[in-house]
Formats: structure tokens, C-alpha cells, sequence
């Protein structure tokens, strides 16, 4: 009787229990480590079956743009991209696809470094010491620090061992770093850099209504070399509308011609043309392809006279795009606070390149962008909020099935 309860009156948990709990504990971590394994290996299969059969999702550099930034030919074999992506030099990443993606890589594979010696370190020092440990733990649970005396002289290898995760991790982000900083040195001073018509162009945001493009110059005249050109941002809503009306028109005529190309592929001779019945033919049939070719002509000589007759028609928008002499006052200006007073020119952004902008998104206010930004952290938090509730809810279910599973107490 003394051996089956515990000093606090309680049953004591028999080696029965512990075996099945070690056995519980293991099965739960393989078939993890299996349904795990075997979802990877799904999607790895997946992507090495698809990425020749779909350029266009997986690789639509190496078609749709200049051939000067496409990538190095990888083939067609199923696990041929694996060897050509470790080949690729460094300096061609930064080439083709330019610094930031090639920093990006670099701090993934940083991490896959660091993690990986680590648990090499952990697995050789750590897991010896707590496998002999003295606390009884079984299964998994013998792995765990836990199965270590708390007055052991072992744990003194945890925590060296911890104090060296620490300074090599340490040692390796300051190493990125430097690593960092003398890549950007090298990028903004190269050549090919310097060419580039953005190097000396800023972005500023937040422009108040009230200031003038002559005052906006005299404010970025201080800089050295001074300002070659100031553009304020404007926009004409009736030529926005005209732009928008002609992509659609562009849009069903090529989708019209691909209908129709396709039609006749399948059928193995010419077709009728399609026919529909427009407003402006007094809704007699006409040729679909004439239709559209007519209306989008039209509406490109509606855009080009109101492109040159423009006068009175735009507005003002809160950004401007300042152009300077010399590339070091672009990066000056965006160090620089110029307005103390809060929602006023508060951003500034470097090398900026027309093909990066998205126009669209000038003629957001200030105040729109902080809703927007308050909006989305809102959602964040509510989402991360909302699954801290369930997993709680989930673990509460699972003790009490554990619980229930005692029913001998009863």
C-alpha cells in the first residue's frame, strides 16, 4: 500500500503509467516528425515536377525582362535548379537582382549557418549530460534539462554552453554587419550606381498645401550642390478616368483576339468574326475587333488633348520629387529633420526609380497612411489575440481529457 501512495495521500503513478506515457510521448514526436517530413517532402516533389512546366509562375525572369538582368540558364531536370542555385556567384545575385535581394539571401543563410551549428553543439555536449542524468525522466523527456539533479555540477555545461550560443551568435551578426555596411559603401560609390538617374533623386512625402515649389527649393538649396529640379506631384482625375477606360478597352480587345485565336485553333479552319450590338451603331451588330479598336483609338486622341490642354485640371498632391547636383545631398536630406512640426515632410526617399513607384499610392494623405497603419496593427493584434485564446482552449481540452482518463478517483 505505502508503494502505490505517495506521502501526500495520492496515487502514485505505477512503471505501467510511465511506460505508457513514454511510449505516448514518443509516438506523438514520430508521427510529427513523419507527417512533418512527408508534407516537405510533398511540396519539394511539387515544385521540382512544376517549375519546368510553369515559367510563368516560377520563373518569369528568365523570359519577361531585359535580357541583361536575366538569370544564368538553370534546365529542365527535375532537381537540376538545385546544383545551379548553389552555383551562382554572389556578384551575379547582386547584378541581376541587386542588393537587397542579395542581402536578403545572405541573412537567410546566415541563420541556416547559426542554427545549424548550434544544434550540431547541442546534440553533442548538451544531450550526453542530460541522458545522464539522475531524475528518472523517460522517453522525450530524458533529452530535457529537466532529467538533470537541480544541485548537479552538470548543469554548469548548460550554461556555458548558453554563454557560447550567445557570443558566437553575436560575433556572426556583427560580422553581417560590417559585411553590410562595406557593401553599401561599395553600391552607392560604383559606377553603375552613380549613372543611374534616381542616385540623386528623393521622394519627400507629407508636402503641406502651403508651400510653394519655390519654397520647397529653397529648403533642399542648402544641401551640397544644391537642387536641379523640383517636381511637385500632380494628378488630373479626367485623365485618370481616360487611362482607365483605355486599359479596359485594351484588355477585352486582346481578350477578345485570344478568344478568337484559340476558337480557331480548335476548329482547324477560319471562323465568323464575333459580332455584338454597340450603343453608338444604333445597336445593329458590328465586328467585336472593329469595335474596340475604334473606341480605344478614340479614347488615346481624348488622352493626348487632354494631356496637352491640361491647364487648370491638375491638383496638387503631397509629394514631390526633389532632383539634386550631387548624389551625398539625396542621402543628406533623407538624415535630415526638415520640419519640426509633426505630419510635415516627414519622409524621405532615396534612389528612387519611376519603375518602382506605384503612382497610385502618392495620393494617399498623411493621415490616411497612419489609419491605414493603425488599422493593419489592430488586425494583427486581434488575430494574434484570437489564436492565443484557441491554443489556450485546446490545451484546457487536452488536460481535461487527461484528467478524465482517471476516472478510478471517482
Amino acid at each position: 500500500m505505502d508503494s502505490i501512495f505517495n506521502i501526500t495521500g495520492h496515487l502514485a503513478p505505477s512503471q505501467d503509467d510511465d511506460t505508457q506515457d513514454t511510449s505516448s510521448s514518443i509516438r506523438t514526436f514520430v508521427s510529427s516528425l513523419v507527417l512533418n517530413a512527408s508534407v516537405a517532402l510533398l511540396i519539394f516533389l511539387a515544385f521540382s515536377l512544376l517549375r519546368p512546366r510553369f515559367r510563368r509562375v516560377y520563373a518569369p525572369r528568365t523570359y519577361a525582362i531585359n535580357k541583361s538582368k536575366r538569370p544564368l540558364p538553370v534546365g529542365n531536370g527535375l532537381f537540376s535548379w538545385i546544383p545551379a542555385a548553389l552555383r551562382v556567384p554572389d556578384t551575379e545575385i547582386i547584378k541581376k537582382s541587386g542588393l537587397d535581394t542579395y542581402l536578403f539571401l545572405r541573412s537567410i543563410r546566415t541563420k541556416f549557418i547559426v542554427f545549424s551549428v548550434l544544434s550540431l553543439a547541442s546534440a553533442a555536449s548538451i544531450v550526453p549530460v542530460n541522458v545522464r542524468g539522475t531524475m528518472g525522466q523517460r522517453g522525450l523527456n530524458s533529452l530535457s534539462m529537466g532529467n538533470v539533479d537541480a544541485k548537479s555540477d552538470w548543469l554548469w555545461a548548460h550554461v556555458a554552453l548558453f554563454a557560447l550560443a550567445v557570443a558566437w551568435t553575436m560575433r556572426a551578426l556583427i560580422g553581417e554587419l560590417r559585411v553590410y555596411m562595406g557593401l553599401r559603401m561599395w553600391w552607392l560609390t560604383h559606377p553603375q550606381t552613380t549613372r543611374r538617374p534616381g542616385a540623386a533623386v528623393v521622394l519627400v512625402s507629407d508636402v503641406p498645401a502651403d508651400m510653394s515649389d519655390k519654397q520647397l527649393e529653397n529648403l533642399f538649396e542648402v544641401f551640397p550642390g544644391g537642387v536641379g529640379q523640383v517636381f511637385v506631384n500632380r494628378t488630373s482625375r479626367r485623365l485618370k478616368k481616360l487611362v482607365k477606360r483605355r486599359d479596359k478597352l485594351a484588355k477585352r480587345l486582346e481578350r477578345e483576339l485570344t478568344g478568337f485565336a484559340v476558337k480557331c485553333t480548335r476548329a482547324g479552319r477560319l471562323l465568323a468574326r464575333p459580332q455584338t450590338r454597340a450603343a453608338k451603331s444604333m445597336f445593329k451588330p458590328c465586328d467585336v475587333f472593329e469595335q474596340c479598336a475604334d473606341a480605344l483609338a478614340e479614347c488615346n486622341e481624348q488622352i493626348a488633348r487632354s494631356a496637352q490642354n491640361r491647364t487648370g485640371e491638375l491638383e496638387r498632391q503631397s509629394t514631390a520629387l526633389v532632383r539634386f547636383r550631387r548624389q551625398i545631398a539625396a542621402h543628406m536630406a533623407a538624415q535630415t529633420t526638415l520640419d519640426s512640426r509633426p505630419f510635415r515632410l516627414g519622409r524621405v526617399t532615396t534612389d528612387v526609380d519611376p519603375e518602382d513607384v506605384i503612382w497610385v499610392n502618392l495620393e494617399i494623405s498623411c493621415w490616411s497612411r497612419r489609419i491605414r497603419g493603425y488599422a493593419s496593427f489592430v488586425a494583427t493584434l486581434a488575430l494574434t489575440v484570437t489564436w492565443t485564446a484557441i491554443s489556450a482552449v485546446l490545451s484546457t481540452l487536452v488536460q481535461v481529457e487527461s484528467l478524465a482518463q482517471l476516472d478510478r478517483f471517482a
